[in-house]
């Protein structure tokens, strides 16, 4: 193998890792500008569920520091990173610099509360508002020698599922595979999952307030996919 076919074969590794990242971390660092300290980023953790077109979707309280920050300037950063491990350093880190706007889309805000219930009561009685980061540039960081700019579209390509689509899985999940569902045990919650989330890379179960991911070992275009994915045992967390 030529030096340019091992560079091309670390480049797209560093994109497959980096797409299981963005897909499959549920909480993360938003960094804005902040407007009381003008000149200085502020930061902190945030809960994270991707729109339907793979980008990232934040629910923010009105009274937030951030809301504030972004009223002002669109401008922000998610960073996403491995939890697992002594050593973060070690792990794999993503971080996405974009515009992070308000998104009052119904469909997006229902794919988030299927993430995190409580939600509904947060957007309908005590004033959130789904926001949406419109990612522009991407690095991405691996581990020791990893480190590289990805560019947005090959982040995000092979992860977007139209709504109905998923829709349509999720039903299937629900009616005739509720007894594969009781077999996924998530760590910490005792009752069966619901299935809340599938994307191309994936299905994300949720019990209570806890998610799991589980990643597919083929693209999970349709509901056959799907099928055939779990019957064979494609569907596990990552290892």
């Amino acid at each position: 193998m030529t030096a340019d076919s091992l560079a091309d074969q670390g480049a797209a590794d560093a994109v497959g890792d980096a797409r299981r990242l963005w897909c499959g971390r549920f909480q993360g660092v938003l960094s804005t500008h902040s407007a009381a300290e003008p000149g200085f980023p502020f930061g902190s953790v945030v809960p994270v569920c991707l729109s339907n077109a793979g980008e990232p979707l934040l629910l923010l309280s009105h009274l937030a520091q951030h809301s504030r920050n972004l009223g002002a300037d669109p401008r922000a950063a998610l960073t996403l990173f491995d939890t697992a491990g002594d050593d973060i350093q070690q792990g794999r880190r993503l971080t996405c610099m974009g515009r992070c706007e308000p998104y009052d889309d119904p469909v997006a805000l229902a794919r988030w509360c299927r993430h995190f219930p409580q939600g509904r009561v947060y957007a309908e009685r005590l004033n959130f508002r789904l926001h949406r980061l419109l990612p522009l540039r991407c690095h991405y960081n691996g581990g020791f020698g990893t480190a590289r700019w990805l560019g947005v579209d090959r982040l995000l390509e092979r992860i977007a599922l139209d709504p109905e689509c998923e829709q349509m899985q999720l039903r299937m999940l629900a009616e005739q595979h509720a007894r594969w569902l009781s077999t996924q045990a998530v760590p910490g919650c005792a009752a069966p999952p619901l299935a809340a989330g599938v994307d191309h890379l994936g299905v994300t179960l949720r019990c209570d307030e806890r998610l799991l991911r589980l990643e597919a070992d083929t693209a999970l275009a349709d509901t056959d996919a799907l099928t055939a994915c779990i019957h064979r045992g494609g569907l596990a967390t990552p290892g």
